[in-house]
């Protein structure tokens, strides 16, 4: 159903169209009477007892870096509006200085923490579901397509947005492919690693503004995914540990713990500044000479 400037959605007149997928559109909406702006979500298909439970534990998630969950309606979900371009938009510019891809990385760490300490899987991390504000800060979106614990999930397209809400029976597809774990992409059952290797694959992206998994349709992204094996050489040295440790095909390789990336990042260690290599080089002899001396006060007889 077609919504339209002016038309009421339960308690919230549409404001206007903001975007437009294969399962349903999204849309600037105002609420009278909390007299403020949101964004919803209305899914070509209605919702199921189940969907409405997961969001029920999703919309309790309270962090900083998570778009809210506000309401949940028969066949719409109304969320936070967040300003501002995708990360998917500033990638397009060109590559992300790597201080400032960090920061960006940490805020996405931080919200996918948040929801896999409730035990809550994501399942779409993507640049289009993460926005940037103006004040640099990160917002996550989408959890409304995340599990809670158990089943996964529908299939979908390589570019879709994901609106696939109430397309969650066990042993499908969810999620764009290109972003997807090999055990997604393959149907199997999918829990916090899969996350944690969509991390990898949108923090690559970041630094080289370079899809890091592609295809001509979906099949070849998708046996991209699970055959390739991904070239770093690319990437700064600082980070490459931590996308080897997110990007290991089998998920117990994996790293477990998204709290865990600091861990791997390496510390570029800088040379020496040239007066400090001067002194070390003065030093050196100076300590040979010390105990050469020590060696012949020894050897000398007492008398």
């Amino acid at each position: 159903m077609a919504l339209s400037a002016g038309d009421k959605l339960g308690p919230y007149e549409i404001l206007a169209s903001i975007g437009k997928g294969g399962m349903g559109e999204v849309y600037r909406a105002h609420d009278p009477r909390l007299r403020r702006d949101v964004a919803i979500k209305v899914s070509a298909q209605r919702f199921g007892e189940r969907f409405e439970r997961e969001a029920r534990a999703i919309a309790a998630l309270n962090h900083p870096n998570i778009c809210h969950i506000y309401d949940v309606g028969p066949d719409y979900l109304v969320m936070e509006l967040v300003e501002g371009p995708t990360l998917g938009d500033v990638i397009k510019e060109g590559r992300i200085p790597l201080d400032e891809a960090l920061k960006i990385a940490d805020q996405i760490a931080e919200a996918l923490a948040a929801a896999h300490e409730k035990l809550i899987t994501h399942r779409d991390l993507k640049p289009g579901n993460v926005k940037v504000k103006e004040d640099g800060l990160v917002k996550v979106l989408d959890f409304g397509l995340a599990k809670v614990g158990g089943t996964q999930t529908a299939a979908t397209s390589d570019e879709s947005p994901t609106l696939s809400m109430t397309l969650t029976q066990a042993g499908m597809i969810l999620g764009t492919a290109a972003y997807m774990s090999p055990e997604q992409a393959r149907g199997k059952p999918v829990d916090a690693r899969s996350d944690i290797w969509a991390f990898g694959v949108v923090l690559y992206e970041m630094l080289t503004a370079r899809r890091l998994f592609q295809g001509e349709d979906l099949t070849e992204t998708l046996a991209s995914v699970v055959k390739e094996n991904p070239d770093l050489s690319g990437t700064p040295p600082k980070v490459r540990r931590l996308l080897e440790a997110c990007l290991q095909k089998d998920p117990k390789k994996r790293l477990g713990a998204i709290s865990d990336r600091h861990l791997l990042l390496n510390e570029p260690t800088s040379p020496p500044t040239p007066r400090a290599a001067s002194r070390m080089r003065w030093m050196w002899p100076t300590r040979k000479r010390s105990a050469r001396r020590r060696r012949k006060s020894r050897r000398k007889p007492a008398g």
